[in-house]
């Protein structure tokens, strides 16, 4: 008899515990699904540029990759055959070899959301 009561009363407190965890699980997943929800800020559109044609965005923000996979973003202080000087925005000048850049783009304006490019009459 004593086992009975003490399985039923651990039975009792397991389910209990369960019931009261639920809810917080709950409420933990629907702040995530919030999260996910929430719109991502729009990604930089970036158009590419060769080398050869750095010349032409001196004093104007780039965004760098390089063979060491990393980006760096800043502006354009001096461009040489050889290599080119980036201020980043910390303020620091960061030399970059031409060997080392694997490619290179210039930030251009987003698309209006009022003037889909699709959509030409």
């Amino acid at each position: 008899m004593k086992a009975a009561i003490l399985s039923t009363t651990l039975l009792f407190t397991l389910t209990a515990n369960v019931q009261a965890a639920a809810p917080a699980t709950q409420a933990s997943s629907a702040a995530k699904t919030q999260k996910a929800a929430a719109p991502a800020a729009p990604k930089e559109q970036l158009q590419e540029v060769s080398y050869e044609d750095l010349g032409k965005y001196i004093n104007q923000r780039i965004v760098v990759r390089t063979t060491l996979r990393t980006e760096r973003r800043g502006t354009l202080v001096k461009y040489s055959g050889t290599a080119i000087d980036l201020k980043l925005d910390t303020g620091a000048t960061l030399g970059l070899p031409r060997e080392t850049i694997k490619s290179m783009g210039v930030p251009v304006a987003p698309p209006d959301p009022l003037f889909p490019a699709g959509d030409k009459k």
